[in-house]
């Protein structure tokens, strides 16, 4: 089986964008052909520049004008352009059909909404511009034939699991949440965690940001809010249980009460490569699960109370507006401020309350219809208010 793609990948260097390179060699050494384009970083560092001599793509972006002129004199036969508008040249090349936006917080969405736009595929592991521009994202694919799929491994789950059943048939969509690093840590005990203690996920190895978000809770309240936006059903329908050894990637229950549900090893190449191959299923190297040996899987309830920020999260996805792009600006600023060690880690949850207060009485009243200047200016008001916070 051979078929070609020409891909741009954002974030090359991160997680998900390091994984995506590795799946792609790996599919290439079997004969199915992906001609790499472009690559992002956010910066130039010898792991971006280990991929371009690699990869050799035509183009490449960098987060600012000196790193873009460097890696230009270095590399004079590859075009190099730098800030959100490089992420927007590398969203708009002509000669691309699939980009893969790994690219961490709001800077995302501008790039999936302008390959969106040119009716390209995106294949999306920034959940926050599904987030806070889900909205603008599906009036984009309605007028047009853009495809958008989520690599994400509760997502990719529930994609598997429905198959080519009509939503309708569906009761509720089920996303297993390991409980992160303090699932067993009291309350009492949560204002003395370390950033070392909450970078310590139980199964998964992430960024830095996505792996508090998953002590929060805030990652699984953004997959809950991507699961409605993709699947086009209502919050009340959506539940969230703790699984955790994150073996059962996510559950579907039909309303003849059967349940079918994805099970696989903690590798996000898995999701990675469906989403690649889209709708095929390619063989992989990869460990399988030693059922025989024997595997148990345990469910928990998921408790709000326990992770405040997951509800918080929520309650801007229902408030609309620029709510979820406020939460998402001050998410980012208060696990900042608590990686360097000037805020404790409940704080982030009573920051993310505190910002949305502040938004539904000084934003909201006031706001126009949400766009793209209503979500850029909710995301500069919020990173202020986070700064100024006091604890």
């Amino acid at each position: 089986m051979t078929f070609a793609r020409r891909v741009v990948v954002l974030g090359s260097t991160g997680s998900i964008g390091t994984q995506t390179l590795d799946v792609i060699d790996r599919l290439r050494a079997i004969g199915i052909e992906f001609d790499i384009v472009g690559l992002s970083a956010g910066h130039d560092s010898v792991t971006f520049r280990s991929q371009i001599d690699r990869i050799q793509p035509r183009f490449i972006a960098v987060a600012t004008e000196d790193d873009a002129a460097k890696l230009q004199a270095d590399y004079p036969l590859l075009e190099a352009v730098w800030g959100s508008e490089g992420l927007l040249r590398l969203a708009r090349l002509d000669d691309v059909d699939l980009m893969v936006n790994a690219v961490v917080g709001s800077v995302g969405l501008e790039p999936t909404l302008a390959a969106l736009e040119l009716d390209k595929s995106v294949a999306l592991a920034n959940k926050e511009s599904l987030a806070i521009g889900g909205e603008l994202i599906q009036d984009v694919l309605q007028k047009g034939s853009g495809r958008l799929l989520s690599i994400d491994s509760e997502h990719h789950a529930l994609y598997r699991c429905l198959g080519d059943r009509p939503i309708g048939e569906v009761a509720r969509l089920i996303l297993t949440a390991s409980g992160g690093p303090f699932l067993r840590t009291s309350e009492t005990d949560l204002s003395q965690v370390t950033p070392e203690q909450a970078l310590k996920h139980p199964t998964w190895s992430m960024g830095k940001r996505i792996t508090i978000d998953c002590a929060t809770m805030v990652n699984k309240a953004f997959e809950v809010i991507g699961a409605q936006r993709l699947f086009g059903i209502d919050f009340e329908h959506i539940d969230v249980v703790i699984h955790p050894d994150s073996w059962v990637h996510s559950l579907i229950e039909f309303v003849d009460g059967s349940m079918l549900a994805e099970l696989g090893p903690r590798d996000m190449r898995i999701a990675i490569q469906g989403i690649l191959c889209h709708p095929q299923r390619i063989s992989t190297d990869l460990a399988r699960l030693p059922i025989e040996r024997g595997l148990r899987i345990d469910f928990e309830p998921f408790l709000q109370s326990k992770y405040p920020a997951f509800g918080t999260v929520l309650r801007a996805a229902k408030l609309g507006g620029s709510a979820l792009a406020a939460i998402n600006a001050a998410d980012e600023i208060l696990i900042s401020r608590f990686l360097n060690r000037a805020i404790s880690f409940p704080n982030i949850a009573a920051g993310l309350r505190r910002i949305l207060d502040r938004w539904s009485q000084a934003i909201q009243p006031d706001e126009p219809k949400v766009n793209l200047k209503t979500l850029v200016t909710a995301d500069a008001w919020s990173r202020d208010e986070a700064r100024q916070l006091v604890f």
